[in-house]
C-alpha cells in the first residue's frame, strides 16, 4: 500500500445523476469514461465504478464499465455495488489490483465475496456495519470490523489487503460523527492491522460550503492515519487538502506529489477542480 493517501474518485455513480443513469441504462459509457479521465487529471489514484441503475443487469454492465475505465485511464478500478454476488461475479474478469467496494459484517455477504477476493488478490473494503445497522460507538464499529478481518483471514486474506470504512455520518444530524470516525481510524492499524477508507462527502451532507468541511475533515483524517479517501476530485480544493495534509504528516517525501499537482494546475487549471495557484514570490 502506498505511503501517501490514496484518492479514489467517486464520480461514476448514477445516484443523483439522471443523465448518467439514463446513459448507463442504455449501455452508453460516454459520460462515465469522460468522468474517469477528468478525475485522473484532477488527481485520482483509483476510479470507483458504480453502475447501479434499477432494472439493469448489473453484472455485464459493471464488468464492461470497469474494464473500459481501467483501459482508458491506466488506473486501478474500485468496483462498487451493494450486491456482493454482482461483485463476486465481476471480480475474476478484472485486472490485478482491483478494489472491491464493499462487504459488510453480514455472514452471508462475507461467504459470497471473500472467496473471489482471496483468489484474485483484490483489495477489500469492509464496512463497519451488519444486519443490526451501524453501531453507535467506536467500540461497536471496531468489533464489526474485527469480525470482517477474522473472516477474511480464514480465507487467506491478510489485514494488509483490507480497508475498513467506519462510516462517516453527516455532522448536521450527528455532531459527534467526525470525532467517532477519527477515533476508529486511529485504532484500526494498531488493533486490526488494516488500512482505512472513508467517503469524504458524507460528513458535510446538509451543510453549506461542503468543500470546506470536506477538506477540513480530510486533513484531520490524514493526520489520524487514513489510508484512502473516496471523494470527488473535481470539488474545489479537496484534492489539494489531502496532498497538503500528506506533506504535513510526512507521507509525501519532499512534497513531490504536492509539487506535481501545483505545477499541473498552473499548466492546465481547467483540468482540475481548483483554480490555478498564484505566481510564486
Amino acid at each position: 500500500m502506498a505511503t501517501h493517501t490514496l484518492i479514489i474518485g467517486e464520480r461514476i455513480n448514477p445516484t443523483g445523476r439522471p443523465r448518467l443513469a439514463e446513459q448507463l441504462a442504455k449501455g452508453d459509457l460516454e459520460t462515465a469514461l469522460a468522468d474517469a479521465l477528468a478525475q485522473k487529471e484532477a488527481g485520482a489514484d483509483v476510479i470507483d465504478v458504480n453502475v447501479g441503475v434499477p432494472g439493469v443487469d448489473e453484472v455485464p454492465l459493471l464488468k464492461q464499465a470497469a474494464l473500459e475505465v481501467a483501459d482508458a485511464t491506466g488506473l486501478p478500478v474500485c468496483i462498487d455495488s451493494s450486491d456482493p454476488a454482482a461483485l463476486a461475479a465481476v471480480l475474476s474478469k478484472l485486472p490485478e489490483g482491483t478494489f472491491v467496494n464493499s462487504v459488510t459484517g453480514d455472514e452471508e455477504a462475507l461467504e459470497v465475496l471473500l472467496p473471489p477476493v482471496a483468489s484474485t488478490g483484490a483489495m477489500l473494503i469492509g464496512m463497519a456495519k451488519d444486519m443490526s445497522g451501524i453501531p453507535e460507538t467506536a467500540e461497536g464499529r471496531i468489533e464489526v470490523a474485527r469480525r470482517i478481518v477474522e473472516a477474511a483471514g480464514g480465507h487467506g486474506i491478510p489485514p494488509e489487503r483490507i480497508l475498513i470504512d467506519f462510516l462517516t455520518l453527516p455532522v448536521a444530524t450527528d455532531p459527534g460523527s467526525a470525532v467517532l470516525a477519527l477515533e476508529c481510524i486511529r485504532r484500526a492499524g494498531p488493533e486490526l492491522g488494516t488500512g482505512t477508507v472513508l467517503g469524504a462527502s458524507n460528513i458535510s451532507f446538509g451543510m453549506p460550503t461542503r468543500n470546506i468541511l470536506n477538506s477540513a475533515f480530510l486533513a484531520t483524517a490524514v493526520e489520524a492515519g487514513l489510508t484512502a479517501a473516496i471523494l470527488n476530485p473535481m470539488e474545489e480544493g479537496v484534492v489539494q487538502a489531502v496532498l497538503a495534509a500528506d506533506v504535513m504528516a510526512a507521507r509525501d517525501p519532499r512534497g513531490r506529489r504536492f509539487l506535481k499537482d501545483y505545477r499541473a494546475r498552473r499548466a492546465a487549471p481547467r483540468l482540475t477542480g481548483t483554480p490555478p495557484p498564484p505566481d510564486e514570490n
